[in-house]
């Protein structure tokens, strides 16, 4: 009887709430705490809003300054001037394409004849952007230039550098061969060896790999006996001109035969033909006049 008595349906109030009414008191209560907290809830929406707004900008603009640092730099790459890359360095720092200019810049001044000037620059490149994704190649061409400088030991020390800053960066296989150079040069063929065979084992596949097996072939072919030199022929000296043969000279004459033979002149004739031709006129009047004086004597 009790049971029964105690039944929802005998007894209304033990019996449950109508859905629809929770429902209209749920939305009631929403609407009071809407209603009690309006401003708060309006002001928190604004935040959101420009919070949101504040980001998608900042986005933007990071997008557009790396835009221009972009096309700086490739109107740099066309131009080939040191100032070009060292505008962009100035007017985008930080950036990538200021970190690509300045190994640019470096690249350049190597080519240029200035060694010096390119070390500098992929120092500051190497201190100032660590976290640029072409650090590693730095250190390389860095390492490179102590290299052909004949500083072994801080080619070395950056060719290492290259390695554990980017283990498999495309470049890191060459350091190795590189690093392979430095021992050969140092006379340790064994370190030359294992360094040539890293290149390849360490990183299969890689590009070099050929070049790590001519450099493993002639490690094995060991240094040539050197071959002196033949001493160079000597050159053949010019040939002397023969000398001229002197033309005889007449044989001398003396004074005596020289006026026998001697010519006179025309004139010199003329006169004494003149002188002549006067004498044999005077000698036929003589002779003529001889028998007319002995004919008088004689008388």
């Amino acid at each position: 009887m009790s049971d029964r008595s105690d039944s929802p349906a005998e007894n209304p109030e033990n019996a449950p709430e109508e859905p629809e009414a929770l429902a209209a008191s749920d939305a009631a209560k929403v609407m009071d705490s809407f209603e009690q907290n309006r401003n708060k809830i309006l002001i928190g929406f604004a935040l959101a809003t420009i919070i949101i707004c504040a980001v998608l900008i900042s986005g933007q603009l990071k997008r557009q300054k790396h835009l221009d640092a972009a096309r700086a730099y490739s109107s740099a790459l066309e131009k080939k001037e040191v100032a070009s890359f060292d505008a962009v360095i100035i007017e985008h720092p930080g950036s990538l394409a200021a970190g690509n200019a300045m190994i640019s810049k470096a690249e350049l001044l190597s080519d240029q004849g200035k060694p010096e000037d390119a070390r500098s620059t992929l120092e500051t490149f190497v201190s100032d952007y660590s976290e640029h994704p072409r650090h590693a190649q730095g250190l390389f061409a860095l390492g490179n230039l102590y290299h052909v400088s004949g500083d072994r030991e801080k080619a070395a020390d950056f060719y290492q550098q290259s390695i554990d800053a980017a283990p498999d960066a495309e470049m890191t296989p060459l350091a190795r061969i590189r690093l392979g150079d430095l021992a050969l040069e140092a006379g340790d063929m064994d370190a030359a060896d294992q360094r040539y065979q890293e290149s390849f084992t360490l990183h299969p596949g890689n590009r070099f790999i050929d070049y790590a097996e001519e450099k493993i072939a002639l490690l094995k072919v060991g240094n040539p006996p050197a071959v002196k030199r033949p001493a160079p022929e000597p050159e053949p000296k010019p040939e002397e001109p023969a000398p001229k043969a002197e033309a005889k000279s007449a044989p001398k004459q003396s004074p005596d035969a020289s006026k026998g033979d001697a010519k006179p002149a025309p004139k010199a004739q003329e006169k004494g033909g003149k002188q002549n031709a006067g004498k044999a006129k005077a000698a036929a009047k003589a002779k003529s006049k001889a028998p007319a004086q002995a004919k008088s004597d004689g008388q």
